[in-house]
């Protein structure tokens, strides 16, 4: 008991001395402001030596108790100078913080977890900012947005389509038959975009998947949700992200919270979509007639006139919808010094120029930021939508009689394919199928549910004057879910003549799933009295993918049913696969006072798609910059900036799944189910193809960066090209698959940007963009062959994979011998863009891209000359075309152009009529009109020079087979602020 008694005392005496340890406790209180009298809201205060810290509120204020005095405490925000104050005594401070223009400076990526001012940076990093890429006019898709916008990026559409479709190469073909597109990050989540077949081949007889007019997956995402694109165009920058990295790799960051009271923005866009260019109806006359088809069309082309008093035109018929686009967006923006949020909304819904085309999506986003404490942070990102696509029928096909263009160029302009009075529609004379009963009755959709989830937790491990570590975790999931549907009926005029297997359908079901995690520890260090700075970083990464496509097709239809059960011959197809991915990777950045700038870094990866699943291959990194301006001895006011740069970087690209090994194929032989070799042979020890990059280049700043200067001149090797070459029958075998092949990118970057005029009257800001890039195949061990997939035989022409020759080149039969006739490659391209604001209230903006050579090889004016259609025949120059014999030298065609990319002009009303007419409710409102594609210069005499019969894969870029035209599109604009 009398122990007790003394425990009882002790712990009183503890809680009455409690108060004093805590009143012990020094309290400084105060405002920061800026040095014209404004407060800086969430400024971090920290008190120096510790990890001891707070931010100022919404009002500049802030509070913060350290154990003793003096102390120092350090003020820092971004785009504020730094300001270090002693206080000896407790009680309320007054600081002030001037604006730093070097503190708002750019930074672009150098590591994955890191990364560096512009200014430092030794790759040429391409960036665009949410005002660059929607600023000017709607947009339906990210890489479709990009357009003219990148130096050194080459865009191509594979689809006129809404919802685009677009193959990006960054710097040249990386692969012959491996991913050409790059890699594609958001917030961290590896993003697929991926197209997705959907069975239409079957029933259109087309030869593979990728003729199947898909879109990539990229249009899921929102581009107005986007903040900022970051593109490593070459190995050198994209050397830290090991096999992923081969074809680049493009950065996405997506709009975040900013601090302070929340803010709402609404958006309104309204467009139409108008086809670009009709090429026309061939000028038929009486006698023209009578030459090309004989007296029965004649009589037929005579009554036409006579009943409607005019030809039908069926390319206006089908391609001449004005297509009505509205696009509605909600977001809102605001937090406090723990949590900042972003949430937003949008629903997009465009038709297209083909009459049941379009494309809807509906996007729901919701970023998260939190300060947990002054040692943990937590940044989730999630995102949802739901798409749908109706892209009917065009492309390539052999005579199934859906693909529009296959149709016209047969179809004669006098014969009625319009459907009676009952709703019949009647046969095509002159083809397999009636146009307009595809358009009507056949359906080739689809539909996506996605959700793109990332999350982000850093850990401040350790802070004193010299040294920072802190540790980042991040983890991603992209799960989407896609369905697709073909439906021909029964009563369509190909099928009509298949019997008892009239009728088409296909039903795909398909999933993809991608997970990826990223952990790093980062160090800062400060050393020689803060002269010189090293940031270390190591870490782990993993990628895992699995992916089911499921596609269930059907023959034999009874009568108006669209489901594969109700259907008399029955085929599944299923695709499954998984892979894994591994890698560790180091990298140390040495800066010495922003004058010498230097990176080393390494990575090692192990993928299950390499012929020995747990190798480890390395991909070294390494760079070096050197601002002459900084350098004390520069003394030339009018040069700010003067930066040379070097950089070298390897990536990689993992075979093909599957490709390591040996085949089998289901048998049934007498009713018993087995496998057989299907006579591909796997290679087990495959290695995965492998760039290495090296770059220079020279960064300029005049009169204080108001203009600027960026060259770079690159240099790509690929080796070890995973080709597929023939085996000898004794084998066993008939095809493997092995590296067999190497291959060379050459290129020059030049861009220029200026502030040409920057007073209160008028803004003007400018800049031209300059690129080319030259490739060549420096290896084949296997004998020169046309690229499966990329063209249609030596007949008609095709890109030719040769040893010393372009990977890009289009070679044909000329009198029996194979004859270069083009090369796809354009000579140059260039990008011109102008912004100007006048009175602060207008804004003026327009973008011009032009492409100088290359050439495409039109096979849609093929079909049209053996149909008779095509419009120019009536010249002698026509005439003559189709006395010259069908090869491929008479349908290679120039592919350049001079396009009006983009156009705008906008009213941002003055905001004493804003307050006048809202009140303090609306904070800005925003009028405009724009516009996409507005014309197009070009001696191409089809729909677009920008064309694909092959989507956005492989080497499919400049042949053109029947697309869907590419459109012209008009927006008015309404954009409020709250």
């Amino acid at each position: 008991m009398k122990q007790n008694n003394l425990m009882n005392r002790n712990l009183l005496f503890l809680l009455l001395l409690l108060p004093c340890f805590v009143f012990a406790q020094n309290t400084i209180t105060g405002t920061v402001t800026t040095d014209k009298g404004d407060t800086v809201p969430f400024a971090n205060v920290i008190e120096k030596g510790t990890s001891n810290g707070t931010t100022t509120d919404i009002d500049g204020k802030f509070s913060i108790d350290v154990e003793n005095l003096p102390a120092t405490l350090v003020f820092s925000s971004l785009g504020y100078t730094t300001v270090e104050q002693e206080v000896t005594s407790a009680g309320a401070i007054s600081i002030t913080m001037g604006e730093s223009a070097e503190a708002l400076e750019e930074v672009v990526v150098t590591g994955l977890a890191t990364s560096v001012k512009r200014t430092n940076a030794a790759n040429a990093v391409s960036t665009v900012s949410a005002e660059e890429l929607v600023g000017t006019t709607g947009q339906s898709t990210v890489d479709g947005a990009l357009y003219g916008k990148v130096v050194g990026v080459n865009i191509t559409s594979s689809s006129g389509a809404p919802g685009g479709g677009f193959a990006l190469r960054l710097r040249g073909i990386s692969s012959i038959n491996g991913n050409n597109q790059p890699l594609i990050i958001v917030d961290g989540v590896y993003i697929n975009n991926v197209e997705i077949p959907s069975g239409l081949r079957f029933a259109s007889g087309a030869n593979s998947g990728n003729e199947e007019n898909a879109g990539n997956r990229l249009a899921d995402l929102d581009p107005n949700d986007i903040e900022n694109i970051e593109i490593l165009k070459g190995s050198s920058a994209a050397a830290i992200y090991g096999q992923r990295g081969n074809a680049g790799v493009i950065i996405i960051t997506t709009k975040r919270g900013k601090g302070g009271k929340t803010r709402i923005n609404f958006r309104q866009d309204v467009g139409i979509n108008k086809i670009q260019n009709a090429l026309g109806l061939r000028p038929w006359t009486a006698a023209s007639v009578l030459e090309t088809f004989g007296q029965d069309a004649v009589d037929q082309f005579n009554a036409t006139i006579a009943a409607n008093g005019e030809l039908y035109d069926y390319e206006d018929i089908i391609y001449g919808e004005t297509g009505f686009i509205t696009e509605t967006a909600l977001s809102a923006t605001g937090g406090n010094a723990k949590t900042k949020f972003y949430l937003g909304g949008s629903y997009r819904d465009e038709e297209g120029i083909i009459k049941n085309t379009g494309f809807d999506r509906f996007s729901i986003r919701a970023n998260i930021d939190h300060k947990i404490s002054n040692v943990f942070d937590i940044s989730s990102t999630t995102n949802y939508v739901r798409s749908n696509s109706q892209r009917s029928f065009t492309g390539n096909e052999n005579e199934g009689g859906l693909s529009y263009g296959y149709t016209l160029a047969f179809t004669r302009p006098w014969v009625n394919l319009f459907p009676d009075a009952q709703g019949n529609y009647p046969n095509n004379p002159n083809f397999s199928g009636n146009p307009l009963f595809v358009r009507d009755n056949a359906i080739n959709d689809d539909s996506n549910d996605r959700v793109i989830q990332g999350l982000t937790v850093n850990t401040k491990i350790y802070t004193d004057d010299i040294n920072r570590i802190r540790f980042s975790n991040r983890a991603g999931v992209d799960y989407l879910s896609n369905e697709t549907f073909v439906y021909v009926p029964e009563t369509h005029q190909a099928q009509q003549g298949l019997g008892a297997a009239a009728g088409f359908v296909a039903q795909g079901k398909n999933s993809f799933t991608q997970f990826n995690t990223q952990s790093a520890l980062v160090w800062d260090h400060d050393a020689m009295e803060g002269d010189l700075a090293f940031t270390t970083q190591i870490g782990t990464a993993y990628l895992f993918q699995d992916s089911n496509l499921i596609n269930a097709r059907g023959t034999g239809l009874a009568a108006g049913q669209t489901s594969v059960d109700q259907s008399a011959n029955q085929t599944t197809d299923q695709f499954r696969s998984e892979e894994k991915e591994f890698g560790v990777f180091g990298q140390v950045e040495a800066n010495y006072k922003d004058q010498i700038i230097g990176t080393l870094g390494y990575r090692f990866d192990k993928s299950t798609r390499n012929g020995d699943p747990n190798e480890f291959y390395g991909f070294p990194k390494a760079s070096v910059a050197v601002n002459l301006a900084n350098m004390d001895f520069w003394s030339v006011e009018a040069i700010n900036q003067m930066k040379l740069r070097a950089a070298y970087g390897e990536t990689g690209n993992p075979a093909r799944f599957g490709a390591t090994f040996t085949s089998l194929g289901a048998s049934n032989i007498g009713g018993v189910i087995g496998q057989s070799v299907v006579g591909v042979k796997g290679d087990a020890d495959v290695e995965p193809e492998t760039a290495s990059e090296f770059e220079v280049g020279l960064d300029l700043g005049l009169f204080q960066n108001r203009v600027s200067f960026e060259a770079t001149y690159y240099k790509k090797n690929i080796r070890d090209l995973i080709l597929t070459r023939q085996l000898p029958p004794s084998s066993g075998f008939t095809q493997e698959t092995t590296n067999l092949a190497d291959l060379e990118n050459n290129g020059i970057e030049l861009a220029v940007r200026a502030d040409v005029l920057d007073t209160d009257a008028i803004k003007w800001n400018t800049g031209v963009q300059f690129y080319l890039n030259r490739s060549e195949i420096t290896r084949l061990d296997v004998p020169a062959f046309a690229q499966p997939g990329a063209g249609f035989g030596t007949g008609l022409g095709t890109i030719y994979i040769e040893e010393g020759q372009p990977v890009t080149q289009l070679v044909g039969s000329i009198d029996g011998v194979l004859t270069q006739v083009g090369d796809t490659e354009p000579d140059f391209q260039m990008a011109f863009n102008n912004n100007l604001t006048l009175f602060n209230n207008v804004d003026i903006s327009f973008l011009f891209q032009l492409k100088s050579g290359g050439e495409n090889l039109n096979l849609s004016k093929f079909l049209t000359d053996l149909g008779q259609t095509t419009p120019d025949l009536e010249t002698q120059a026509g005439q003559d075309r189709l006395d010259t014999p069908a090869n491929a030298a008479r349908f290679v065609e120039p592919a350049g152009y001079l396009r009006l990319r983009e156009a705008a002009i906008y009213y941002r009303l003055p905001s004493n009529t804003v307050k006048g007419l809202f009140g303090e409710v609306v904070e800005g409102v925003k009028l405009g009109f724009s516009g996409r594609n507005l014309f197009t210069i070009t001696d191409y005499s089809s729909y677009d020079p920008e064309v694909s019969v092959n989507g956005g894969a492989g080497l499919s870029s400049g042949i053109e087979v029947t697309p869907f035209p590419s459109n012209r599109q008009v927006y008015f604009h309404l954009n409020v602020n709250f």
